[in-house]
């Protein structure tokens, strides 16, 4: 049985390697130490950040969001909802949402009017209230 290994060469069972036109290409140690290193990088920088990077990062955006949530008057529980994401869409999240928070907040006798005049005399009337 025969097999052709990555430099063309056909190595037999008997594990001797018969060239095809080339002869086998030797490296110094400064040559491989040198495609170590540019392959380690490679794959260093292929994983992306490691483990303790990604916790640090999960743990600076929690006290992002949680500072401003805090500055922007916010409940608590939006925090806990907010739990997980960047800093980027945290703050997109907290745009959109304070404004309804806020709203929803005010009471609702600001919402109508005055509490006195007019137009709340006749609907108390109305009602027969005083």
């Amino acid at each position: 049985m025969e097999e052709i290994n990555t430099n063309g060469a056909v190595q037999q069972n008997d594990g001797q390697l018969q060239q095809q036109g080339q002869e086998p290409k030797t490296f110094t140690q400064e040559e491989v130490n040198r495609i170590v290193q540019e392959r380690l990088a490679r794959a260093k920088t292929a994983a992306g950040p490691s483990d303790k990077e990604l916790e640090l990062q999960q743990r600076e955006d929690a006290v992002y969001i949680r500072e401003r949530v805090a500055e922007m008057g916010l409940p608590d529980e939006l925090r806990d909802s907010l739990k997980g994401l960047d800093k980027e869409t945290a703050d997109k999240c907290i745009q959109i949402v304070a404004p309804y928070i806020k709203k929803a907040s005010e009471p609702i006798c600001n919402a109508i009017g005055p509490t006195t005049g007019p137009a709340v005399d006749s609907v108390r009337a109305a009602m027969g209230l005083k």
